[in-house]
């Protein structure tokens, strides 16, 4: 079983067994490892794979079927209709229940409507022995238009299948190894894209690694800024600019208008789209009584590599072109690279305590939880349960110990949210002070090593 992935797996054994299901949406952001689900989910199976190229409708027919051709399926006609290439796929399997996958499948439904309504009458048609998987790395085309442009016909879908990054406990998992203080440091520039961790090598040292995948000329995140937008919206040099801004603290739809002069309508447009790819999220705070004192309309990329890459390397990437890869690393990236990965440490935090309450290793059972970013500063985790009782929870950032005085600066962070934390779970990762440590509380306070999670 491939590491993550064990309820997505699940989820589609259970249609393809069932006697209603035909047709699933799977579909998941480029490097959440999307591609891997179904793989795992079919090699057991029989299965046929189709790949939708961006093309006019009546090249892409004549691309799968020279593709199928060399499958060893056999087609009359050099130009055959979509309709004869699925009955080919089916007479393969008359009696055996199969799976077709039809991967980038927007591509043909862009192309030609003729293509939509050919598929759901197909599937329609052999719903008995089929389960058609619908795969797409395209969440703007699948959560935005794909519904509206099949009208009727969506109410053959037997299911949405969003793929999610996979947790910090995933990739720890992945590399297998005792060393979490490093994979921190991956967490923080791959997240949960999982279909990148190859690209990092344990063994190595995180300068080495960035060096070998975001600042060589062959390097296979070297524009992984641009390729996220060139890939999926036009106008790059306003997304570039917009995204530029959210990596470098600009993080307030008005910050953005002061910096770039772009009108704040059509600032919200872009962002929009840009949430619409999983690129760009829109921060809610925890609703509570002290909602007055939180930060409104807060904005951050939620792409840690499209992060990292417009922040060190958008600005300067001029340089890549004067300087040898280290140097540019000890110029632009050496210093600033412990402030960037401290992002992640909230994140892991956040996980840590979900896995928890799922456990019920918890004091309370939580079943409302957020994180509360104030004008004084950030609360990483509340959580609440049934009956009101709050567990609050903070993540020290700093490169010492944890001391008092940050504590009180959490606990100032509460009172300015009106709540009052029944318990408290403290996180640090470079260890707790002798004072703090041995305070006495008037509630129930635990420390956590992120170290040790």
């Amino acid at each position: 079983m491939i590491i993550g992935r064990s309820s997505e797996i699940e989820y589609l054994n259970k249609i393809f067994n069932s006697s209603d299901g035909s047709l699933v949406t799977l579909y998941g952001r480029a490097g959440v490892g999307t591609s891997s689900v179904w793989h795992e989910f079919v090699k057991d199976k029989k299965y046929v794979y189709i790949k939708c190229p961006k093309a006019s409708s009546k090249q892409i027919s004549f691309l799968i079927s020279g593709d199928l051709t060399l499958k060893g399926f056999e087609f009359s006609d050099e130009f055959p209709s979509f309709d004869v290439i699925l009955e080919t796929v089916s007479n393969k399997y008359k009696s055996d229940k199969f799976v077709l996958v039809i991967d980038d499948f927007e591509n043909s439904f862009k192309a030609d409507d003729l293509f939509i309504e050919t598929l759901f009458s197909f599937v329609k048609q052999h719903s008995e022995k089929l389960l058609c998987l619908l795969v797409s790395h395209d969440t703007r085309y699948v959560e935005n238009t794909f519904v509206s442009k099949i009208g009727k016909n969506a109410l053959s879908i037997n299911g949405f299948l969003k793929v999610q990054p996979v947790s910090f406990i995933d990739l720890v998992m992945f590399y297998n190894t005792q060393d979490t203080s490093k994979c921190m440091d991956f967490y923080a520039l791959l997240g949960g894209n999982i279909a990148f961790y190859n690209y990092f090598d344990i063994n190595k040292t995180l300068k080495e690694n960035i060096i070998k995948t975001f600042l060589k000329s062959d390097s296979v995140f070297r524009r992984a800024g641009n390729d996220v937008v060139l890939e999926y919206l036009r106008e790059v040099n306003v997304y570039g600019t917009i995204l530029y801004c959210l990596a470098n603290g600009y993080n307030k739809l008005n910050d953005i208008y002061l910096h770039t002069d772009f009108s704040r309508a059509k600032i919200s447009v872009y962002l929009k789209n840009l949430m619409s790819l999983d690129t760009v999220e829109k921060v809610s705070s925890f609703d509570t009584p002290g909602n007055e004192n939180t930060m409104k309309g807060v904005y951050r990329i939620s792409n840690p590599i499209v992060n990292f890459w417009y922040k060190f390397i958008y600005p300067h990437e001029s340089y890549l072109e004067l300087m040898t890869p280290e140097r540019f690393y000890d110029t632009f990236i050496n210093d600033n690279i412990p402030d960037f990965l401290k992002e992640a440490l909230p994140l892991i935090c956040k996980e840590y305590l979900t896995l928890l309450n799922k456990k019920h290793g918890l004091p309370i059972k939580i079943s409302k939880a957020g994180e509360w970013v104030g004008k004084a500063g950030t609360i990483h985790y509340i959580g609440k349960d049934e009956h009101r009782n709050i567990l609050a929870a903070y993540c020290a950032l700093g490169s010492e110990p944890m001391n008092y005085s940050e504590f009180e600066w959490f606990d100032y962070c509460l009172k300015e949210a009106k709540i009052k934390a029944d318990y408290i779970y403290l996180f640090s990762k470079n260890g707790f002070d002798e004072d703090l440590s041995e305070m006495i509380w008037d509630r129930e306070v635990t420390y956590v090593d992120i170290r040790n999670l």
